[in-house]
């Protein structure tokens, strides 16, 4: 099993606000590809609940570690490998990624809230895993993801 990321040798952040309307004021969009990450690569995400309520965010085909939750150490729940975790109102968390798997400039992965009852109200984001010195593809049109 790949040992999760601690941080330390991420080449990347990115800041992700989770609102009704949409991850970073913008609602899921099929033909766009919101993110692009580089196989091999480890990143942080920072994930800002400015929503009314608790959400829970997945990071589809990808395993990550909690970092901090508010600036601090997560609790003991939190440490360990993660794909989904609950996100407070008011809450901001950092999470570690590796990016290890195939890469494919053509096919989006999605990184989102998990409440099917609200699927349908855009807080979902796209990203493709690229070669060191490669660019987004054009999603195809339906994902089967």
């Amino acid at each position: 099993m790949l040992e999760l990321p601690d941080g330390t040798d991420a080449v990347h952040g990115c800041f992700f606000e989770l609102r009704r309307s949409g991850v970073n004021g913008k609602p899921m969009a099929m033909d766009r590809i919101d993110e692009t990450v580089v196989r091999g690569t480890a990143e942080t995400w920072t994930l800002r609940n400015g929503a009314d309520m608790t959400h829970n965010f997945h990071v589809h085909d990808m395993r990550f570690r909690v970092l901090e939750v508010n600036g601090r150490e997560p609790e003991p729940a939190l440490r360990g490998r993660k794909d989904t975790v609950a996100i407070p109102v008011g809450t901001t968390m950092k999470i570690a990624l590796r990016f290890d798997g195939p890469a494919d400039p053509d096919t989006p992965c999605m990184y989102h809230r998990r409440l099917p009852a609200h699927e349908g109200h855009g807080m979902t984001g796209r990203f493709v895993v690229v070669e060191p010195g490669g660019r987004a593809g054009r999603p195809k049109a339906h994902e089967g993801h």
